[in-house]
């Protein structure tokens, strides 16, 4: 099984309904084709929990590997992408519980600061985002990066964190508040609890 994290353009649903089903049924090259489609996002969001590339990758790796063995319990209809982030998720907790030791954060979160279209030296703006996202406790920095990175909704957040919509939305007010107040000199303005979602 090849574990290739280069994604390809995104494919039709049917394409992905497909390769699920014939990867359910034992096809190692349907569940490449879906790891080609959806790799770069694990490894992406497993970066905000790893401390060098090196380690995200083998978080991504295991990720995937889980994902392979639990083909099964994927029930057809409902999204697998978020189906493997929640599993990337456990993944990354599982591990950081067995070294016990600190992990930054390797995402930048641009779209977490309103008005961010008036800055104009992005490469200090990501830097001080950078250095704030990586000061925020752990529970906020996933869901800030489930939400503005993967841009997935509050309930899809509240499927993979197990927790409840009003938590994944008071997290992402914190987060937001504690970033607003770092970076005011970049973009000064209030924080605002987000509304609903579908």
């Amino acid at each position: 099984m090849t574990m290739d994290f280069a994604a390809k353009p995104d494919a039709p649903q049917e394409s992905e309904v497909k390769w699920v089903r014939e990867a359910q049924n034992g096809s190692r090259e349907a569940f490449d084709a879906l790891i080609e489609l959806h790799g770069r996002n694990v490894l992406r969001y497993v970066r905000s929990f790893a401390r060098d590339q090196a380690e995200a990758e083998d978080f991504a790796q295991e990720t995937l590997l889980q994902a392979y063995r639990r083909l099964e319990t994927f029930e057809a209809g409902t999204n697998f992408r978020g189906w493997l982030l929640k599993i990337a998720y456990r993944t990354c907790l599982h591990s950081k519980r067995k070294k016990s030791a600190p992990t930054p954060i390797e995402t930048v979160v641009l779209a977490t600061i309103a008005a961010k279209e008036q800055i104009q030296d992005d490469g200090e703006l990501d830097a001080a985002v950078r250095k704030t996202v990586a000061t925020l406790p752990e529970d906020q920095r996933t869901v800030v990066h489930l939400r503005f990175v993967e841009q997935l909704s509050h309930a899809e957040i509240a499927q993979i964190t197990e927790t409840e919509v009003v938590t994944v939305r008071w997290r992402l007010f914190q987060a937001r508040k504690t970033m607003q107040k770092q970076l005011s000199s970049w973009a000064p303005c209030e924080p605002q609890v987000e509304g609903r979602t579908k």
